[in-house]
């Protein structure tokens, strides 16, 4: 989807540069409908980029799990959440239309020894108040805007218990906002 993409980001480009610069100038209610727009256009391109590497990220995934290694995938965009439910429907999920119930069982099912190897998770859901060491690798399919929030979700597998190293993996789409927002939130 690089026209898509490309597309929508000279949009937002050009829709910003028709923006106030200074914020502080305008009446508060304007500027905070400024500042939540400016969000909501940035957010179509993080949309956009998640869908673009999908495809290239779920096959990433997949080679991955010939490693026999247990996987938690992140990822905030629900499309993105079900793509990967979808090509994997065997991974356990932690994600928002789970019940509390249905997240504390994907929960203890990824813990055990012999269960299934991945967990795919919301990033707000998954990404705090649980433990989930028995996976060492940890991968994002987007970013968030806050990087405070990629260090809890690693945190879920870098906890007391853990054995091994705790890995991060960042799947970014190049030349898009994924890479602006990795260099932004280091």
């Amino acid at each position: 989807n690089e026209r898509e993409y490309r597309q929508a980001e000279k949009d937002v480009i050009a829709w910003l540069r028709e923006q106030p610069l200074d914020l502080g100038e305008l009446e508060s209610k304007v500027a905070a409908t400024l500042r939540a727009e400016r969000l909501a256009q940035l957010n179509i391109l993080k949309r956009l980029a998640a869908r673009g590497k999908s495809g290239a990220a779920l096959a990433w995934i997949d080679d991955f799990l010939a490693s026999d290694e247990p996987l938690v995938v992140f990822c905030g965009n629900r499309e993105v959440q079900e793509l990967a439910l979808a090509r994997f429907p065997d991974a356990l999920h932690l994600v928002g239309s789970d019940s509390i119930d249905e997240r504390e069982a994907a929960v203890r099912a990824f813990q055990e020894p012999d269960g299934p190897q991945l967990l795919v998770a919301s990033t707000r859901i998954g990404g705090q108040g649980i433990t989930l060491t028995r996976a060492s690798n940890v991968a994002f399919l987007d970013l968030e805007w806050s990087p405070a929030m990629h260090d809890q979700a690693e945190d879920r597998c870098h906890r007391i218990g853990q054995r091994d190293a705790v890995t991060a993996w960042y799947l970014l789409a190049a030349g898009t906002i994924d890479e602006t927002m990795a260099e932004l939130l280091q």
